[in-house]
């Protein structure tokens, strides 16, 4: 088709077939889903150059959680995507992260002119991304945070961990790195996390040697053990600099998200705190962060 692939996505069936014809009149290759499960199911096969997307279409996943979930999956990176909703009130932090958002009822003919020229609008997740590392920036990074600590309020059981990773570079010699000498330890780094792990895991450079990172849908608590040897075994790297083999270790500070929480940011708080705390210790690497001996 002349303007690619679109996905409609909103448990009214009849308001999804409307605007799965109306999108197929101006060009595209349409399909349409009426529920947050069936859109995951596509998006873990297709790639849409375009996605209408519905706010509001159930209790255990939304429109919000497909929004996030395509966000931070750099493999809809030219995705855009156009929240459609009845109610503004749930479009909150979701209006800064969508490309465009309309307000229900829809116009059939606004529809049709917005589908012409929508492939012509850069998509805004060049926005999110850190300039050095193609990691997400921490603005993101937090909005993605909110996003899961607010899902554990309709899900009480959703299980979710941050880390707060320091990298380590043995000194030689005393000599300090530049900024080439980080920007390329950086670039090393974010290449092996957007290779080796989920899509929906979250990384974001968060200064210096720093990164963070957000795990989402842990099955239990002692996960966060295996992803933490996982980390350290990644992210152990030897890297040429100056003509000099330098060894790179990874610090970790983790939490694991826990309903006493009073705000997301205080999660990540407190996963920064657990890696100063780990940056002290002779001997160790980590520290996970206990939520009740941390102050919440």
């Amino acid at each position: 088709m002349e303007n690619g692939r679109a996905l409609i996505i909103d448990d009214d069936k009849d308001t999804a077939d409307l605007f799965r014809t109306i999108l197929s009149l101006v060009g595209f290759d349409c399909e349409a889903v009426y529920s947050a499960k069936s859109a995951l199911v596509y998006l873990a096969a297709n790639d849409p150059d375009i996605v209408l997307l519905d706010m509001r279409l159930g209790l255990e996943l939304d429109g919000s959680d497909i929004l996030y979930q395509i966000r931070s999956n750099p493999r809809f990176d030219k995705t855009r995507v156009i929240v459609i909703t009845a109610y503004p009130g749930m479009l909150g932090k979701v209006e800064n992260i969508a490309d465009l958002v309309l307000l229900k009822p829809v116009e059939v003919e606004g529809l049709k002119t917005l589908a012409t020229r929508i492939t012509q609008i850069r998509p805004k997740t060049s926005l999110f991304r850190d300039p050095v590392t193609n990691l997400y920036n921490i603005n993101f990074f937090v909005t993605r945070l909110e996003h899961a600590y607010e899902r554990t309020k309709r899900s009480p059981g959703y299980l979710f961990a941050v880390m707060a990773i320091q990298l380590v570079v043995d000194p030689v010699g005393g000599e300090l790195l530049g900024d080439e000498e980080n920007e390329l330890i950086l670039l090393r780094v974010a290449s092996v996390l957007t290779k080796r792990y989920r899509p929906t895991d979250t990384f974001s450079h968060h200064g210096g040697l720093r990164v963070v990172a957000l795990y989402e849908e842990l099955k239990k608590p002692e996960d966060i053990n295996v992803i933490i040897q996982r980390l350290h075994e990644d992210l152990t790297l030897e890297l040429e600099l100056r003509g000099v083999t330098r060894h790179i270790t990874p610090v970790i500070g983790a939490v694991l998200n826990d309903p006493r929480f009073q705000e997301a940011e205080i999660i990540l708080k407190t996963a920064t705190d657990a890696l100063d705390r780990a940056s002290r210790l002779e001997g160790e690497y980590y520290v996970v962060a206990d939520p009740f001996s941390s102050p919440i």
